[in-house]
């Protein structure tokens, strides 16, 4: 397992197609507010996911070899990779079954060709920035966890117990300030 890298200021997105036009064009779509990664296929797919921590993950239903599916069910089943938003990209007819399916192994979201470029954009962008928040909040968390941590072990005998608690409550709550702070400056996908 890799160590998580926080996104760069323009998230990363991995783009999964076989055609190599389509790959061309979401990525001229996108390029201007994500860093693109492509594959031609599932097994490069989850190389790629395997290195990188990836905002948002466009993912072909239809590909030779290990189609969408199987590729979702195999990120969904990865630490890495268990809540990174995937939206399905497919040039088929939509079905319920095949929504139901999608669902099923892990999408996020379908998006039907023809691909209207302007919806496309706002999917990823409204994806990418609920992963940043989640990945900002995890963040705190886990600082939390440590202040808790040192709190327990700075309780010793030889100090008294209320200073002590008094002085990491208050690193505590301004983190907990800080958090919702962060969480009311991502309401909106404007900012993407």
């Amino acid at each position: 397992m890799h160590q998580r890298r926080p996104q760069p200021a323009k998230p990363r997105v991995l783009i999964v197609d076989d055609h190599p036009a389509n790959r061309l064009a979401f990525t001229t779509l996108l390029e201007p507010k994500f860093t693109i990664t492509s594959a031609a296929d599932g097994q490069e797919a989850l190389e790629h996911a395997l290195r990188e921590d990836y905002a948002v993950i466009l993912l072909d239903v239809k590909m030779p070899g290990m189609d969408g599916f199987e590729v979702a069910e195999i990120l969904r089943k990865r630490e890495q990779t268990r809540h990174t938003p995937i939206v399905f990209m497919s040039a088929y007819d939509q079905t319920v079954l095949q929504e139901k399916r999608g669902y099923g192994v892990g999408a996020t979201d379908f998006i039907f060709s023809p691909v209207d470029g302007e919806i496309l954009k706002f999917k990823v962008a409204t994806y990418a920035q609920i992963y940043l928040r989640n990945e900002s909040l995890v963040l705190g968390i886990r600082q939390l966890q440590t202040m808790l941590r040192v709190l327990r072990e700075d309780l010793g005998p030889k100090e008294s117990i209320a200073v002590n608690v008094h002085k990491h409550f208050n690193t505590i709550e301004l983190k907990l300030e800080e958090l919702q702070g962060q969480l009311g400056a991502t309401a909106g996908v404007a900012s993407l």
